[in-house]
């Protein structure tokens, strides 16, 4: 009965998809559009889907001025990507939808509720209470791609660190992720970095009393190295909005630090996904709060060696990558770490979709 709950919800916002217009996304500039996402019911979320518009062969050679296209020649895609960022965070990493681009998938992200491009005045940035506040919005993305793609088009979910964690249960949730024909986590957010004590005690204590006081507040961390790694102007390759990815860490409450929980719970009891599914991690974590050189080559992050014990328990058909000299988001590490994140995961779609098929 669920289920054909969730396939008769998917289909009606199908239907009023196309009231919605696609239209040129203010943060990243042409040729990327974003279009607005209304989900859930008491009390609607508001998301936004940031898509890269697939170039045919056609298109690619009029704009180059090349006659190397024949007449009614075009490219197709070989599936969808839906990606899910990670905490404090918003789709900005543009490499990424150009490399999935010219590797012929058509790409799209979402800015979840409360975040990046969703967020709307009063809102608390991040807040977050049951990790399934954001199915609604995965829904209606997947309504939209679906009805842009066609139903029978291969679909992929790509998650980074909290994303990795939403998609992974979001999978779980949706028939054991049957209709998904592969999930790509990169560096997910499988477990809290603290040491043994703190995880087994404090936080599931911090988790109990979160379900009487959800809004107790919890202060955010301060260290910006991480983010040093990453923006152009100090060690990294990268410019960002830091209105909306917050250096340090955004403050979270007693309800954020509940929904994780739960949430992580249920990933280190094991899921039975079906899809095949690609865990990436860095070769090494480190955190300091003075500035090392190992900050552009490790995990600032999350603690390397639980993704990957967590990760192998995802489902029968689990593919575990390390990625020597990643940093946390591995599609923002320095070369050639991310040439070998792109390699990965190419060779990996390349080999899941021919199995889909």
């Amino acid at each position: 009965m669920k289920f054909w709950c969730t396939v008769i919800f998917i289909f009606v916002v199908a239907l009023f998809a196309e009231e919605r217009e696609w239209l040129s996304d203010a943060l990243l500039g042409e040729p990327f559009t974003v279009r607005s996402l209304d989900a859930g019911v008491a009390p609607r979320y508001h998301a936004t889907l940031v898509h890269y518009p697939f170039v045919s062969v056609n298109q690619a050679a009029s704009a180059a001025g090349s006659d190397s296209a024949s007449a009614g020649e075009s490219r197709v895609s070989k599936a969808s990507i839906l990606y899910i960022h990670g905490f404090n965070d918003y789709f900005f990493q543009r490499e990424l939808a150009q490399k999935m681009d010219s590797a012929g998938y058509s790409f799209y992200a979402i800015d979840l509720h409360k975040y990046g491009r969703s967020r709307r005045e009063g809102e608390t940035l991040g807040e977050l209470r049951d990790i399934s506040e954001y199915y609604p919005e995965l829904d209606s993305a997947v309504a939209v791609i679906r009805r842009a793609e066609g139903d029978s088009a291969a679909l992929v979910l790509m998650g980074h660190s909290t994303g990795g964690l939403i998609a992974s249960l979001y999978a779980a949730d949706r028939r054991n992720g049957a209709g998904i024909a592969a999930i790509v986590l990169n560096s997910p957010f499988f477990e809290m970095n603290y040491i043994w004590p703190v995880r087994r005690l404090a936080v599931p204590l911090l988790s109990a009393i979160g379900s009487r006081f959800p809004n107790v507040g919890i202060p955010r961390g301060k260290n910006i190295n991480y983010d040093r790694s990453l923006l152009r102007n100090y060690d990294g390759e990268w410019m960002y909005d830091t209105l909306l990815k917050v250096p340090g860490s955004l403050p979270v409450d007693l309800g954020w630090i509940r929904a994780i929980h739960q949430g992580h719970e249920r990933i280190q009891q094991g899921l039975h996904l079906v899809s095949p599914v690609l865990v990436m991690h860095s070769g090494c974590s480190f955190q300091n709060d003075d500035w090392s050189e190992e900050y552009t080559r490790c995990d600032a992050v999350l603690d390397v060696d639980h993704i990957r014990e967590y990760g192998a328990h995802l489902g029968e058909n689990v593919r575990l990558e390390r990625i020597e000299g990643g940093l946390h988001d591995l599609v923002l590490s320095h070369e050639p770490a991310r040439d070998n994140v792109y390699k990965t995961m190419f060779d990996f779609l390349d080999d899941s979709l021919t199995t889909h098929h």
